[in-house]
């Protein structure tokens, strides 16, 4: 990677990390770009080099955190269930920590239909969920004929219907437990049924 790609990618960090503070502080909509250049220490045009609007900011927020967690979660010690969890709660905890006004945003954006964030958002989700239980699959904690695509599809739907209640209800209730009691009450026995009993050293 050449000088100016590593000071573009230099830039491009610099405006999201503002963006971020400045939301978490004042609320997206008493946020301007040009508040966001200044905090970064970038001119305006400079923003509008990396984004069309103030809005693609807030996709940009997350991505290589959630990739951490993904690797994160493949890599713990347990069962299926256990990594499962671990991505869902590190996930929950960085929303929660982003604060309630960075998701209520997130959301308002990605109900537009020709918004893609959020079609990207949940097709990633889905990805790394499928990716647990096929592990799981492939080293025969859970059946062959285990519904794979079912099964990420409801705990997808369980994830997003948290995030969405905690920021339609102003942050009124605490999202981390309501996900990992999900984890290990409803996920964790609908997991029970797909069970390799033959596994002796599978946890149950």
């Amino acid at each position: 990677m050449g000088k100016r790609q590593i000071a573009a990618m230099q830039t491009r960090l610099k405006i999201i990390a503002a963006a971020e503070n400045l939301i978490k502080e004042q609320g997206f909509e008493n946020v301007t770009i040009d508040e966001i250049a200044a905090e970064a220490g970038v001119a305006k045009g400079s923003f509008y080099t990396y984004f069309k609007r103030k809005e693609d900011v807030v996709g940009e927020i997350a991505k290589s955190n959630f990739l951490e967690m993904q690797k994160k979660s493949m890599e713990v010690p347990g069962d299926v269930c256990d990594r499962l969890a671990s991505f869902l709660r590190d996930s929950m905890k960085y929303i929660v920590e982003s604060s309630v006004k960075i998701s209520q945003q997130w959301i308002k954006n990605v109900v537009e239909p020709e918004n893609e964030d959020g079609k990207n958002k949940l097709l990633y989700d889905l990805s790394v969920v499928k990716d647990i239980l096929e592990q799981a699959v492939s080293n025969g904690e859970l059946v062959k004929e285990t519904p794979v695509d079912n099964l990420a599809a409801c705990i997808a739907a369980q994830y997003y219907g948290i995030v969405f209640c905690w920021s339609l209800l102003d942050g009124a209730f605490d999202p981390i437990s309501s996900m990992e009691n999900y984890c290990y009450g409803q996920m964790k026995n609908s997991m029970i049924l797909y069970r390799n009993k033959s596994k002796e050293d599978v946890h149950v």
